[in-house]
């Protein structure tokens, strides 16, 4: 049986590889996409979030199962002019926000 060769191919020898550019702004993640369509007052719809996050409805959806299995307080609701679909929010106050009662001042 014949040895593999380890040589490397002369592209990486000789730094003859394409340049990689890396954009200079970070853009947000698709999750975190996700979080701020669902903390418009109004929240979102399933359709509402696949074209603006370019996802199936599916995936739409199992993304919002995702965020209330690591604690997100997603509800639902159903449309008040009586449309189909159900508009998703997210009720609950971000992580490290102290609690407080009500009426209380900072």
């Amino acid at each position: 049986m014949a040895k593999k060769s380890t040589t490397k191919p002369d592209a990486i020898e000789t730094g003859c590889l394409p340049s990689v550019e890396v954009p200079s702004t970070a853009t947000a993640s698709k999750k975190a996409q996700l979080i701020g369509m669902l903390h418009r007052p109004a929240g979102s719809t399933i359709v509402e979030i696949s074209a603006a996050l370019g996802w199936q409805a599916h995936t739409t959806r199992a993304a919002i199962t995702g965020l209330r299995k690591s604690g997100h307080a997603v509800k639902t609701a159903r449309p008040a002019d009586g449309g189909a679909g159900l508009t998703y929010r997210i009720v609950s106050k971000p992580q490290g926000e102290p609690d407080r009662a009500p009426g209380t001042e900072a």
